[in-house]
């Protein structure tokens, strides 16, 4: 089953791609790749792919910038006391360090306050504000934070200490007094585009103080736009391109040692590095503590204390993973308590959980459940919780949370998170909204999208495409990575990596790696399947100073084989290890195994099996046909067969040569005693089994008598074909049944069982 709903793009019509292709002198295939991102001629791509300041907007039509610069040159001019109060993430971090260094720039010496997430909270303190303006400060620049502080900033200016408001955060219904708010979208402003980040608007604000951009502080902007998952268009784009740019090729001092510290080289620097190395390191600080130290860490010109507090920040964030993943596992063993199990959302709550990680331990339970979740922890006295909720697209958590307000201290956020703060007795109303809103948005959930470019074919599996498509990065909101999707006709050496094998590599057609990050589950669907389609992104790898495409796994749709080949030449134990019903039909092998092997699931008696039976595993040889047909009334697809035989069982049928060796050994020895057989088998160099038929045989056709254990031969027997006797036939029957099912080639077997198992349905 697939994650998401595949959704194909249009594709351009040939012409038209030709056309593009010849017009810039691009492969068809990255003139195919332009044309679905509306680039059709030559303005377009030069402006899409060469960042140029001339296309970032006049930051004077921002709301407010003409009396936000007015004021901060006043307070420059007349050496107030100034205070940047920023935030405690990556945009918060980035937005201080760039209004920092544009003061500093024109002559100011700027206090930096970074609010704690423990003891201030997001945004505008009371406690904090008078806290400024009692030690002196004049005036407030708020950074990735203000629009919502009215009831802060009102009072706050009344009492004498002026604040300018910069900020891109959702505006409330009342906004802030402040001497000018900055907002790419203040209802009364008109700014061509809404979608900056906090280091955007802080970049903004520096452009329109020095009359230019910035540019050496575009790579925090850069840092700040990336991370804060913004739209990576318009004046964006050209930030983020020549933020990145800066940073591979020139990184300042701080930035050099986190990426020294990660172990990564500047010059591979993109947008990824920045969402998975530095970003998380740049966040550990804000939620394990404080996050000061990350203006400090960029806006240092000393490489030791760079070195130092890279260090730092290294382990902050390696102790920040090791309380996800252990959060994490705990929160997801309460999601499997029957009552949560039942849940359409979850609300799991406990004591000791670190408030900094839980919104990450949320989205994993999201991820690994599907359900809207929120993490709580309880504080130490037992009375309130706080945390946080991530949702999924098709509901709406601070709308399905909003009635349940007056059972919280504090609430806020949006479609897909929220924060909160709650006692702990009010936790089951809350969880009680949750489930009631549950009702409505989740009556029907459709997977999510996931946009397909176009199928790729083996030729187009190149590291020379995966440039093409470096050029349209970087990618993000707005403008997503493409993905592609691709049939591969041999998937092999499929094996699950990771610490906890939570994660999948194999290989495709010409060997290329694949890499699956969270499919650690799939190992056995891919390794199985028919026929396997797949949603990719092309990527690089470099290993020992070679590079190589790999493609990394988005999604994959199978045709799952219904019968799955287990069958072996031995048996190891490793076949029972999977979480399947393991149906023997012989009990004596049944007995065997259970003394021998560790089994991953129950097993069972073929004959006992009297109602559908899913994931079993047909372990062992049928006796006879029927025996097969009345189990496969029951199992139902997929199966997993092994069809181990004992060497013993599958001993060929005797020549007619050697029953007369045991017929004479039996005319010499009249009487012979049936419990000394095996004397015969050496006597007459068979096996025991092949001793055992010729006697049956023999008795069958009158050769022979049996009174109690002495067997006699018959004076002057009736001549009789073997092969008429019921025995000889039974066994010549299961020796071509065994054939069959040993060595059938796994399509033709398919087809064998399943017709067993559709002809039980007609039957029934």
């Amino acid at each position: 089953m697939t994650q998401y709903q595949w959704q194909l793009a249009p594709q351009p019509a040939a012409a038209d791609e030709h056309a593009l292709s010849e017009t810039l002198n691009v492969p068809p295939f990255l003139a195919t790749l332009l044309l679905q991102r509306g680039i059709n001629d030559q303005a377009d791509y030069d402006a899409f792919v060469h960042p140029d300041t001339s296309r970032l907007h006049d930051p004077f039509a921002l709301h407010d910038m003409d009396k936000a610069v007015a004021r901060i040159l006043k307070a420059i001019e007349q050496n107030e006391k100034i205070t940047i109060y920023g935030d405690y993430d990556v945009d918060g971090l980035t937005s201080s360090a760039i209004m920092l260094e544009t003061l500093q720039s024109l002559g100011a010496d700027p206090d930096v306050f970074i609010p704690d997430r423990f003891t201030d909270g997001y945004g505008p303190n009371a406690e904090v504000y008078a806290y400024l303006q009692k030690t002196g400060t004049q005036l407030v620049i708020t950074v990735d934070n203000g629009v919502a502080g009215a009831a802060v900033i009102d009072p706050a200016q009344a009492a004498g200490m002026d604040v300018v408001v910069t900020d891109h955060h959702e505006l409330p219904a009342k906004l802030p007094h402040a001497v000018a708010v900055v907002h790419p979208r203040h209802p009364d402003g008109d700014y061509p585009f809404g979608d900056l980040s906090g280091a955007g608007v802080a970049f903004k604000v520096a452009t329109a103080l020095l009359g230019e951009p910035p540019l050496e502080s575009v790579d925090l902007a850069a840092l700040g736009t990336i991370a804060d998952l913004v739209s990576l268009t318009d004046e964006n784009r050209v930030i983020a391109q020549l933020g990145l740019k800066m940073i591979q090729t020139q990184p300042r001092v701080g930035l050099a040692a986190i990426l020294k510290e990660a172990g990564v080289a500047p010059e591979t620097v993109n947008e990824t590095t920045v969402g998975f190395v530095i970003g998380p390191r740049l966040n550990a600080l804000g939620r394990m503590g404080d996050a000061n130290p990350g203006v400090t860490l960029l806006t240092t010109f000393e490489d030791d204390v760079a070195a130092e507090l890279a260090e730092q920040v290294g382990k902050l964030n390696q102790e920040r993973q090791g309380l996800v993943a252990k959060i994490a596992q705990e929160a997801l063993t309460m999601a499997q308590a029957p009552e949560n199990q039942a849940a359409k959302t979850l609300l799991l709550a406990s004591k000791g959980w670190h408030e900094g990680v839980v919104g990450i331990v949320a989205s994993k339970v999201v991820e690994a459940t599907g359900k809207p979740t929120l993490i709580m922890n309880i504080a130490d006295d037992g009375e309130t919780a706080k945390g946080s909720g991530r949702s999924i697209e098709a509901y709406h958590l601070f709308k399905a949370l909003e009635p349940a307000k007056e059972h919280m201290v504090h609430f806020g956020g949006h479609h897909m998170a929220v924060g909160l703060t709650a006692k702990t007795t009010d936790l089951p109303a809350i969880h009680a909204q949750m489930e009631a809103a549950a009702a409505t948005m989740l009556k029907t959930v459709p997977k999510p999208t996931l946009p397909i470019t176009t199928r790729l074919e083996d030729a187009d599996l190149t590291l020379d495409h995966y440039q093409l498509i470096r050029q349209l990065a970087p990618f993000g909101q707005g403008n997503p990575e493409p993905v592609f999707s691709v049939r591969p006709q041999v998937i092999q050496n499929v094996k699950q990596i990771g610490k906890e094998n939570n994660h999948l590599r194999f290989q495709i057609d010409q060997g290329i790696n694949v890499i699956g990050f969270g499919y650690g589950d799939a190992a056995e669907t891919l390794a199985t399947a028919q026929a396997v389609k797949l949603a990719v992104q092309l990527d690089q790898n470099t290993w020992q100073g070679h590079t190589s495409l790999q493609l990394m796994l988005k999604d994959y749709e199978v045709k799952q084989p219904q019968v799955i080949d287990w069958r072996m030449p031995t048996i190891d134990g490793g076949q029972f290890k999977a979480s399947r019903t393991y149906v023997f039909f012989d009990a004596k092998v049944k007995q065997q195994f259970e003394r021998q092997f560790s089994f991953g699931g129950p097993t069972t008696i073929a004959a006992q099996v009297q109602a559908p039976l899913a994931n079993a595993v047909l372990v062992d040889l049928p006796k006879d046909a029927a025996a097969l047909h009345q189990v496969m009334q029951y199992v139902q697809p997929p199966v997993a067969v092994m069809f181990y035989g004992a060497p013993s069982r599958l001993v060929a049928i005797p020549t007619r040569a050697e029953f007369g060796a045991v017929l004479r050994f039996l005319k010499a020895h009249p009487g012979f005693d049936k419990h000394h057989i095996p004397a015969i088998a050496k006597a007459v160099h068979l096996t025991v089994h092949q001793v055992i038929l010729a006697v049956q045989v023999f008795f069958e056709l009158d050769f022979v008598t049996i009174e109690g254990a002495f067997i006699s031969p018959v004076t002057a027997p009736a001549k009789k074909p073997l092969q008429t006797a019921k025995a000889y036939a039974a066994r010549t029957a299961f020796l071509d049944l065994a054939q069959q099912l040993q060595t059938m080639p796994r399509a033709q077997l398919e087809t064998m069982l399943l017709t067993e198992h559709s002809d039980s349905e007609v039957e029934s």
